[in-house]
């Protein structure tokens, strides 16, 4: 039985004692000094059609009578290039309107000329399945098995757990096994309601008032919803229930310094435009979100963030719904790195990007893609890595092994797997070796990704 299993049933059995999720604060929460952003490219993405292109490469004759059982729909072009980083052209099936065609486009060019000198592609991920819900938790947590935390949660846990808004989730992978609070908030109307619930409203005047305004009815529902809260505790005896709603109350009776976040908030919204980054509302909902995180690591009220984009599980026309949704989440990104510049935090956050699993090398009868064990991931750190590219996929889009340190194809080197790439990416955020490692330990070798 491993460490994590054996706490988990001694805590479940009442036999040992554990520290609550949230503990009341003599002094502010540590902020961490430095900030993770996880994009979620939910449903599968085809890396083929982004960033590790294989072009009319003809792989599948026998598959796929699609531009002859090509992987792509469109040539390599040798000026989508960055350093070592090769990204998709834009195929003409893509759209009958060249305003579509030119505005991907320059969504893909935009997007890896502006942040390739700070960009980190890691392909050739063998993630070793084709289902989505495994899909997710190994490559978001580096563990096919039930029970690890996320990447963006572990990081929280590790660094600032008793942060208000320690790790807030949008969808994906977000796992936390009770180790941190999971914040959803996904809008600017979200974050005004519970900030300020009982904000002024035109000539309603504040909110939870008599109409005479002599009475202040929000303070008498805090008061009753924490008293209400108090009885639970009092009458919980399972300890995991007993420090979630320990974690409720601290939250709920203590200044968490949420105002700041409105403020930091309107501030984003007034000065970063979303319409001038690059297209009028293009990628809204990851650009929504994107506001509310840069405007909490801002105010010092979260260390890490789950961001959620979906719409990649392309069975049927899959480059007339890949390639635009694809566009769209690259400016959505860029968006957020805009965000997280002007809140001057951009230069501790780290951005990963990623999906469930890939997509076929070649097209189904409907023009579609099916699922596909390997995968890529894309990193933007805050320093220059001058366009880096670490690990390798065949010409028929299958994982090779590659040198541990040069990420290079090596007949004698190893499989890049999601465990690989968590690990790494511990080490580069500097959590590698937390208290949290020995109950969720991912035992691989070490790649040289991120040197």
């Amino acid at each position: 039985m491993k460490r994590r299993q054996f706490m988990q049933l001694m805590a479940a059995s009442g036999l040992t004692a554990s520290m609550p999720v949230w503990t009341p604060k003599a002094a502010a929460a540590t902020v961490p000094d430095k900030f993770l952003v996880v994009v979620n490219a939910g449903g599968g993405w085809d890396p083929t059609s982004i960033c590790d292109p294989k072009g009319l490469n003809q792989a599948y004759a026998d598959r796929s009578d699609r531009n002859e059982g090509s992987t792509n729909s469109v040539a390599l072009d040798s000026n989508k290039t960055y350093g070592n980083i090769q990204w998709s052209a834009i195929p003409d099936q893509v759209s009958d309107d060249d305003a579509v065609l030119n505005r991907i486009n320059d969504q893909f060019d935009d997007f890896f000329t502006t942040y390739g000198d700070r960009l980190t592609v890691i392909n050739g991920i063998d993630t070793g399945t084709n289902n989505h819900d495994t899909g997710n938790r190994f490559v978001w947590s580096g563990s096919d098995e039930t029970g690890y935390p996320s990447l963006a949660a572990y990081y929280a846990a590790a660094v600032s757990p008793n942060l208000p808004l320690a790790y807030i989730s949008n969808g994906g992978y977000d796992f936390t096994d009770s180790l941190v609070a999971r914040a959803r908030a996904s809008s600017a109307g979200f974050i005004s309601q519970i900030s300020d619930p009982n904000h002024y409203s035109g000539d309603r005047g504040f909110l939870y008032r008599t109409g005479a305004r002599d009475v202040d009815m929000y303070q008498d529902i805090k008061a009753a919803q924490a008293a209400r809260l108090q009885r639970q505790l009092a009458n919980e005896t399972l300890p995991q229930r007993r420090a979630q709603l320990q974690s409720l109350l601290g939250i709920r009776s203590v200044d968490s310094n949420l105002g700041e976040l409105t403020v930091r908030l309107d501030d984003i919204q007034a000065n970063v435009l979303r319409d001038e980054h690059w297209n009028e509302n293009r990628g809204e909902g990851l650009k929504s979100q994107a506001e509310v995180v840069s405007a909490a690591f801002a105010a010092g009220l979260c260390a890490s963030a789950n961001l959620n984009v979906g719409g990649f599980d392309t069975h049927g026309n899959h480059d007339r719904t890949a390639y635009p949704r694809m566009g769209d989440m690259l400016e959505g990104v860029h968006f957020l790195l805009q965000a997280l510049e002007y809140a001057g935090v951009a230069n501790k956050t780290t951005v990963v990007i990623g999906s469930d699993f890939g997509r076929t090398p070649y097209y189904n009868s409907g023009n579609g893609k099916d699922h596909w064990p390997i995968t890529s991931v894309m990193v933007v750190q805050p320093n220059n890595t001058g366009g880096k590219v670490f690990g390798a996929s065949s010409a028929d889009f299958r994982s090779l092994t590659v040198n541990r340190n040069s990420g290079l194809q090596d007949s004698s080197g190893e499989t890049l797997t999601p465990a690989h790439v968590n690990q790494e990416l511990r080490r580069l955020l500097g959590v590698e070796n937390a208290a949290l490692a020995e109950s969720y330990p991912l035992n691989v070798n070490s790649f040289n990704i991120f040197s």
